[in-house]
């Protein structure tokens, strides 16, 4: 894409209206459901259903998860490594997990409802996708590590319990950094890849570190509210383990609306 469209949809993403409009997607894109349109009358029951459906959905990927992990592990050393030279690389390969994400959590095949869509968690999930494929396609990060700059290093805890993501209560085993399913999670891969936008500052792409973070805000939000709803005295051990979500995230949507647009992102 054109620098000059870059730079409209930079500006546009400083406007008030555009985070409201991001915050109103679940009204106005409500889940879809191929059996029509009667879980309207049963919302409630509709959301606990599902969610349990998508927790189920992703079981099934348990054998894959030491290799993902892996995958994540490789892509960060890789990065360290190689730099701005595997720049487009680590941002395509980002872009698909996101991709690999959306699938797992958006989208399931129920008995009671059919086909079901979660548009607006699809929608947030496509936007984080689509700005990770254009950083691939159009690079506007500079993974050149910079020593002199000041570097978040608070956040390198929080990506690690965002990695390791011990999701079952007060289960605190160190086998979690390898068969967790943190791969296959925005609220855990988020933090993770937010860092690393951190750790390049002030040559980052403003755009998709303030957009990342302000989707990763919304999610944090909503899977909170639903924890809390659906089983209140694992509350508070998720609000923990969302910790680095809601953190990395808010600082990132804060910087990335203070940042401005330099010669090196354009």
């Amino acid at each position: 894409m054109k620098t000059d469209l870059y730079q409209q949809v930079e500006r546009l993403t400083r406007k008030w209206w555009f985070y409201l409009l991001a915050f109103l997607v679940p009204a106005i894109l409500p889940p879809f459901a191929s059996t029509g349109l009667g879980y309207w009358r049963e919302l409630n029951s509709f959301i606990w259903h599902v969610s349990d459906e998508v927790y189920n959905k992703k079981l099934t990927y348990q054998a894959s998860m030491p290799i993902m992990h892996l995958f994540v592990l490789l892509l960060i050393v890789a990065l360290l490594v190689l730099g701005k030279r595997f720049g487009r690389a680590f941002s395509l390969l980002v872009a698909l997990n996101y991709a690999y994400i959306a699938f797992i959590q958006t989208s399931v095949v129920t008995e009671k409802y059919g086909l079901v869509l979660i548009s607006e968690l699809f929608a947030w999930y496509l936007i984080v996708f689509l700005l990770w494929l254009w950083e691939a396609w159009a690079p506007k990060n500079d993974y050149t590590w910079d020593k002199s700059q000041r570097k978040p290093y608070w956040a390198i805890p929080l990506a690690l319990l965002a990695f390791w993501d011990p999701d079952q209560t007060w289960q605190l085993h160190l086998r979690y950094f390898i068969v967790s399913y943190s791969p296959t999670a925005f609220c855990m891969m988020t933090p993770i890849y937010l860092t690393v936008l951190l750790f390049i500052y002030p040559k980052v792409n403003p755009l998709l570190l303030r957009v990342q973070g302000f989707v990763g805000i919304l999610i944090s939000v909503i899977t909170l509210v639903i924890a809390f709803m659906k089983e209140p005295s694992g509350g508070v051990y998720w609000t923990l383990l969302h910790v680095p979500l809601i953190l990395i995230s808010l600082y990132s949507f804060i910087l990335g609306i203070r940042t401005k647009i330099t010669t090196q992102n354009q």
